[in-house]
C-alpha cells in the first residue's frame, strides 16, 4: 500500500474509533472485567476458585457472557490514560478539548491511595477537577496510584476494583504528561512517593524489583520497569526526591536487564510458572528500559536494547507485520500485541532504520485481521478455530486508536510533549531513520 493511501486509511480508522469511543462517554468492557457481574456478585464473595472461573470464562468465551451476566460497561482509568494521550499525540482527530478536559478530570476523580481507598468520594468524575486538585481546591494525598474499574483475582490473591497498580499508575501519568495537565506536578510527584514508600521492593546485588501493587510481592519485569520510568519522570517534580527516586530508577533497570537472555529475550518474571516469553511484555520492557534512559540521560542499557529489539523483530513479528503472541503460537491474533508493537518499533526507531516502516506494516496488518468497519471497532482476538468478536473499550480501542495516532504524529518527535532536559537514549552516533494467571496489562 502507498504510503499516503495507508496513512489516510490509518486517521480514517483512528477518527472512527475517536467517535465511537466519545459517543460511549468513553466507557465500554474489559478482557477481564468478569467479577462486575451483578448477577453472579453473591456467590463470587465466597469462593476464589468461582473467581477465578468467571474471569476466565468471561475472557476465553467465543460469545460475549456480559448481557447475560450483567456486566456494565466501565470507566477503565487505563483505557481513559490510553485515550488521552492519543489525542494529545495528533490533532487529526479535530476539536477534541472539551474531551480532553473530561477525560483529565476524570482521570484525577478516579485516583485512590495506596490502600485503595478513592480520592474522590464516590469516584464520581468531578467537574474541573484537574483544575480544583492544582489549585488546592480539592483533598489530594502524598501518595496516589491508579487500578483498574474492576476486581480481579488471581492464584494467589485478590485485587479489588481500582486497587492501584504500577502499570496503570505509570500511563495515566503519561497521559497526564501529554496532555500538559495542570495537575501533573501534583499526580507526578505523589506517583513517585506510591512506588517509593508503598509497593514492596526485592534488593539483591543486582539492584531493585518493584511489585506489582501494594498488595502482592511478586517480581515481575515489565512492573518493575514501569516502577522505575514513574520515579525517573517524577524525580522533577520533587526536587527533596530526585536524587535517590533516579537511583532507584536505574537500579530497577540494571536489575531486569541481568535477567535479560543471551538471545536478547526475556520471561514474564520471576517464579516457576512465569518462564514464557511473549510479544506484548517484550514490547513494554523495550519501550520502558529505552523511555527510562531518556529521562536520565543515560545510554547504559543500548547494547541489550538493540539485542532485544533484534530479537522482538526475528522472533515476536512474521515479515508482513503480524505478532506472534508467544514465541511459540502465533495465536491468539490480538489487537494489544498489534498497538503495542507498532509503538515500540515507533519509539526505538533509533535502533533500526526500518523501523518506522515497520510499525505502519504492523498497524496495516491489525486492520486487516480485526478491524470491523460496521461496529467501528477492533474486535478482541482470533484464534486458529474461533474468534471472539467482543470490542473491549481498553484492549482493543484505546491502545490501537494511541498507536495509530502515535503513527500519525511520527513526524513530530514522540518526546515533543517531555521535558527539554531529557535526551533519547541511544540516539548518539546512531542513524535516525498464556497464562490464565499472568497480570492484565
Amino acid at each position: 500500500m502507498h504510503p499516503d493511501t495507508m496513512d489516510s486509511r490509518f486517521a480514517s480508522v483512528a477518527r472512527r474509533v475517536w467517535q465511537e469511543l466519545a459517543a460511549a462517554g468513553f466507557a465500554g468492557s474489559d478482557p477481564y472485567d468478569g467479577l462486575n457481574s451483578r448477577l453472579l456478585a453473591p456467590l463470587l464473595r465466597r469462593s476464589r476458585l468461582l473467581r477465578l472461573a468467571v474471569i476466565q470464562g468471561v475472557k476465553r468465551s467465543p460469545v460475549d457472557l456480559r448481557p447475560v451476566l450483567r456486566i456494565p460497561p466501565g470507566l477503565n482509568p487505563k483505557g481513559l490514560a490510553l485515550t488521552l494521550q492519543a489525542a494529545a499525540a495528533w490533532d487529526g482527530l479535530g476539536d477534541t478539548r472539551q474531551q480532553r478536559e473530561w477525560l483529565g478530570d476524570a482521570l484525577v476523580s478516579l485516583a485512590s491511595g495506596p490502600d485503595g481507598r478513592p480520592v474522590m468520594p464516590g469516584r464520581e468524575v468531578q467537574p474541573r477537577a484537574a483544575a480544583r486538585v492544582a489549585a488546592g481546591e480539592l483533598p489530594w494525598p502524598d501518595a496516589v496510584g491508579w487500578g483498574y474499574d474492576f476486581p480481579w483475582q488471581s492464584k494467589a490473591f485478590l485485587q479489588p476494583a481500582f486497587f492501584p497498580t504500577v502499570v496503570a499508575t505509570s500511563f495515566v501519568l503519561d497521559a497526564l504528561e501529554a496532555d500538559a495537565s495542570v495537575t501533573l506536578p501534583r499526580a507526578a510527584a505523589s506517583a513517585g512517593r506510591f512506588v517509593a514508600e508503598h509497593l514492596h521492593r526485592h534488593e539483591d546485588a543486582d539492584g531493585v524489583c518493584f511489585s506489582y501493587s501494594p498488595g502482592d510481592t511478586t517480581r515481575v519485569y515489565n512492573a518493575s520497569l514501569f516502577g522505575a520510568r514513574i520515579l525517573a519522570q517524577a524525580a522533577a517534580f520533587a526536587p527533596e526526591h530526585a536524587a535517590g527516586w533516579r537511583d532507584l530508577a536505574r537500579r530497577a533497570v540494571d536489575w531486569v536487564m541481568a535477567r535479560q537472555q543471551a538471545d536478547g529475550s526475556w520471561i514474564y518474571g520471576e517464579a516457576d510458572h512465569w518462564g514464557w516469553i511473549d510479544n506484548l511484555h517484550t514490547g513494554f520492557n523495550l519501550e520502558t528500559i529505552h523511555r527510562t534512559a531518556g529521562l536520565l540521560g543515560v545510554a547504559d542499557w543500548d547494547a541489550g536494547l538493540d539485542r532485544g529489539l533484534e530479537f522482538y523483530r526475528r522472533n515476536l513479528f512474521l515479515d508482513d507485520g503480524t505478532p506472534r503472541y508467544f514465541t511459540t503460537s502465533l495465536y491468539p491474533i490480538d489487537p494489544h500485541s498489534f498497538a503495542q508493537g507498532a509503538l515500540t518499533f515507533l519509539r526505538l526507531s533509533c535502533f533500526r532504520e526500518d523501523a518506522v516502516e515497520f510499525s505502519g506494516r504492523i498497524l496495516q496488518r491489525g486492520i486487516e485481521e480485526l478491524w470491523d468497519e460496521r461496529r467501528g471497532g477492533f474486535r478482541f482476538q482470533k484464534h486458529r478455530r474461533y474468534a471472539q468478536r467482543a470490542i473491549h473499550m481498553r484492549w482493543s480501542q484505546a491502545w490501537m486508536l494511541r498507536a495509530l495516532c502515535g503513527y500519525l504524529a511520527r513526524d513530530e518527535s514522540e518526546g515533543a510533549n517531555r521535558p527539554a532536559t531529557e535526551r533519547r537514549a541511544g540516539a548518539a552516533g546512531r542513524p535516525q531513520t498464556a497464562n490464565p494467571e499472568r497480570f492484565m496489562t
